[in-house]
């Protein structure tokens, strides 16, 4: 027994020991995909090869893979003595909130009056101040590649005849272009209101490409543009009546389709939850309604999915929102108080139970304007080199 001890221990000590430095590139891809952003970044700053590893595809593509959905939400501060900033909540599964490397910040120097967050795309961000005037900006920005990319002005002409509706950004997956649409409406009295969309490919386009009058688009846009598998999508409204709306950005066409009837009349908000579409509904002043696309493309293949009661929820006196859900089937979610824009509660429903579970945890800025999505290292602006 003790001699084959000693023979282990000597088998042991004759194996050389091996740096991580000296790991091929892919295995070291590997393992720093699988840390929190934190620990990414700390890693960046070790040396100029794992820098230089975290800007390859290869380690994006992993890192998208493994990362979990987060919050990112962006505080503009002022011109005076608060920089701007955008700030990263990874929400893990099982949830911890409390730990330390869940949450990074990410000073910006994109400071313009009254600029906010209007979409996400594959981990970049749409910025935009929705001005008709000639401060009017659009921005593209990836936090995690501090970079950003000011589109140019759309004609003056347009920016005196036209208000803007409502701005889109989606990506093309078989191109890898990204493309932002810019919807307007007349401010013609004497005519009916139609809605006029331009569309911008960022490192194609040097400006704006205008897409004429979209007739057979309703005239009024209800929700926010929502981007999934290749497609923006969002409600309508024409005369009374509520539609789907979809816009392919790879082929650059548009397509409406009523909502099915037992959807309800109430307040509608449309969402991705879990790489699904979804509408939430409240129809009265009992449920709320959460109905999936059961076949993705088929547009009337509404389903009920779930149903939270609204005394449950009515106490946070706010907007819900799905984010995802739990392996063990609960429901994440947020809910934004409309009496302070600063307060945002995150929680979990356990539709089993019928309990909802808080979590108290406070981060600066005003998340009710934040996005759901997965950083990303891949950046459109990588297409303007």
């Amino acid at each position: 027994m003790r001699r084959s001890k000693r023979k282990a221990i000597q088998n042991t000590a004759a194996v050389p020991a091996v740096n991580i430095s000296d790991l091929p590139n892919h295995i070291t891809c590997d393992i720093l995909s699988r840390l929190s952003l934190n620990s990414i970044f700390a890693c960046k700053r070790v040396c100029k090869l794992w820098r230089d590893l975290t800007l390859e595809p290869y380690f994006a593509k992993l890192h998208l893979s493994r990362s979990p959905l987060s919050l990112i939400s962006y505080r503009h501060g002022n011109d005076i003595d608060n920089s701007p900033y955008f700030e990263i909540l990874q929400l893990y599964d099982p949830l911890v909130l409390r730990r330390r490397d869940t949450t990074m910040k990410f000073r910006s120097d994109i400071y313009f009056p009254h600029i906010h967050m209007v979409a996400s795309c594959n981990g970049s961000i749409l910025l935009s101040n929705y001005s008709s005037d000639d401060d009017y900006v659009i921005i593209v920005c990836n936090p995690l590649r501090a970079q950003q990319f000011i589109l140019p002005k759309p004609r003056k002409l347009a920016l005196q005849t036209h208000k803007v509706a409502q701005l889109g950004f989606g990506h093309s997956p078989s191109t890898d272009q990204y493309k932002v649409l810019r919807f307007t409406s007349s401010n013609n009295v004497f005519k009916p209101c139609r809605l006029n969309c331009e569309i911008f490919t960022i490192g194609i386009d040097d400006e704006w490409r205008s897409m004429g009058d979209t007739e057979q688009l309703p005239a009024f846009i209800m929700t926010k543009i929502i981007f999934l598998n290749g497609a923006l999508y969002w409600i309508g409204l024409e005369n009374l009546q509520r539609f789907i709306c979809y816009f392919d950005v790879e082929r650059e066409y548009f397509q409406s389709f009523p909502l099915p009837s037992h959807i309800g009349k109430g307040f509608l908000y449309l969402e991705v939850v879990d790489n699904r579409l979804y509408l939430h509904n409240r129809d009265s002043l009992n449920v709320w309604r959460f109905w999936a696309m059961k076949d993705y493309g088929d547009f009337g293949s509404w389903t009920l999915e779930w149903v939270i009661e609204e005394p449950i929820i009515y106490k946070f006196k706010g907007l819900v929102r799905l984010l995802k859900t739990l392996k063990d089937g609960r429901l994440l979610m947020t809910f934004y108080d409309f009496r302070d824009a600063t307060k945002t509660i995150i929680a979990s429903y356990n539709l089993r139970t019928r309990v909802l579970k808080k979590n108290k945890y406070h981060l600066s800025g005003c998340w009710s304007g934040a996005v759901a999505d997965i950083p990303c290292f891949f950046s459109p602006m990588d297409a303007l080199k």
